[in-house]
């Protein structure tokens, strides 16, 4: 690989990653606003995008104990922005689902984002935005796998450091 293409590869990581501290930026000025923290926050963001999620799921896909999650999830229900629900097929799961409340909040902070969002991607063709959603596809992809990997070292770490029991 040459120098310029080295140089313009890192112009897209340093975008993708101001990117993300954008978003991190995004959601610490809306934190207070919802009395939640920036962890309750992504897990409100999945719960929303998902349906009949788990508390395990949501601690899988945060890379958080159950232990944690639980206290994520009793943050949520207080704050009125989640429900947790016993499973109608299976009743030791518990499903945890997002309140109205919760979605009209959101929709009173994004609605303008998403519309600006909306705008920018309409100036790009059907084509354009299929390469975007392919790469973006892609990173999300490599990230998420990043992200096991490093989790299952953290996992394995602590394995190697908790004493036997007698």
């Amino acid at each position: 690989m040459g120098e310029d293409q080295r140089r313009r590869f890192r112009v897209t990581i340093d975008l993708l990653r101001e990117l993300a501290a954008n978003f991190d930026a995004l959601n610490n000025a809306f934190s207070p606003r919802a009395g939640l923290n920036r962890t309750d926050l992504r897990a409100l963001d999945i719960i929303s995008r998902q349906e009949s999620l788990t508390a395990g799921q949501l601690a899988a896909r945060l890379k958080l104990t159950t232990g944690a999650i639980t206290g994520v999830l009793d943050r949520l229900e207080r704050a009125g922005h989640a429900v947790r629900t016993h499973d109608a097929e299976d009743r030791r799961r518990v499903v945890v689902q997002p309140t109205q409340e919760a979605a009209d909040e959101n929709n009173l902070v994004f609605l303008d984002l998403a519309q600006n969002l909306e705008q920018l991607l309409d100036e790009y063709s059907e084509e354009e935005r299929e390469v975007i959603d392919g790469f973006l596809g892609k990173i999300n992809r490599t990230v998420a796998e990043r992200a096991d990997q490093l989790s299952s070292h953290r996992r394995r770490a602590q394995l190697r450091r908790t004493p036997e029991a007698p």
